[in-house]
């Protein structure tokens, strides 16, 4: 769907500051994401932790002629295995309430060129609190205790900016605005806008360095 959404791609494009040489999408599914940009000329680099990572990704560009324009890779978010400032563009939409949110913006942060972009998609407490309602209402209450544990999750790591990731609570969690300006600013990233699709289950944000954005954060 996504790949057949011109205004979608062209709003991906228009987020990053320049043309991209390179773009990394970071739980990449089938690397959809990066098309655009890829399309536009860029060296795309997706990864998932999936055993199977590229397998879909590879068919997709094949089929557009572009199979050679893009490689995938199989690593998790908190451990990327590239040189530090490698991409003018990452990309990660709704990776992040998976990982060690900590670790994993870390490591977004420093492959990102000096004038590079993040455009990250998050889950907001109200994804979740959507899903407990609907598991209440449908009877579906396994929706509704992991939605629980998830929100038990986000809260504690709000409070104590510390990340609670066991079997007992859930290694999952939300984001909201105020924690992920936390989250960047230690590495000094402010968040430059929402994009397009944005909307308040999940919000879409384009990240830049502050030093690289005129005026700082908006």
């Amino acid at each position: 769907m996504f790949a057949r959404d011109a205004e979608r791609s062209q709003a991906s494009l228009d987020d990053a500051a320049s043309p991209a040489a390179q773009v990394l999408d970071i739980g990449c599914g089938a690397g959809q994401e990066m098309l655009p940009f890829v399309k536009a000329g860029a060296w795309g680099v997706g990864t998932d932790i999936a055993p199977d990572v590229g397998a879909l990704g590879y068919e997709l560009y094949s089929r557009v002629g572009l199979g050679k324009r893009v490689c995938f890779v199989r690593s998790t978010a908190e451990h990327l295995p590239f040189a530090s400032g490698r991409f003018a563009a990452v990309i990660s939409r709704l990776a992040l309430p998976y990982t060690d949110n900590a670790q994993a913006i870390a490591e977004m942060a420093r492959v990102m060129s000096p004038h590079g972009v993040l455009l990250l998609k998050i889950h907001h407490a109200g994804f979740y609190l959507n899903k407990a309602w609907y598991g209440i209402r449908s009877g579906k209450l396994l929706n509704t205790v992991h939605a629980a544990r998830v929100l038990t999750s986000g809260v504690l790591y709000h409070l104590t900016g510390t990340q609670v990731r066991n079997r007992i609570v859930t290694n999952e969690t939300f984001q909201t605005e105020w924690l992920l300006k936390r989250e960047l600013a230690r590495h000094s990233l402010v968040i430059r806008r929402h994009m397009p699709d944005t909307n308040w289950m999940t919000p879409s944000y384009v990240i830049a360095r502050s030093d690289a954005i005129p005026g700082g954060d908006c």
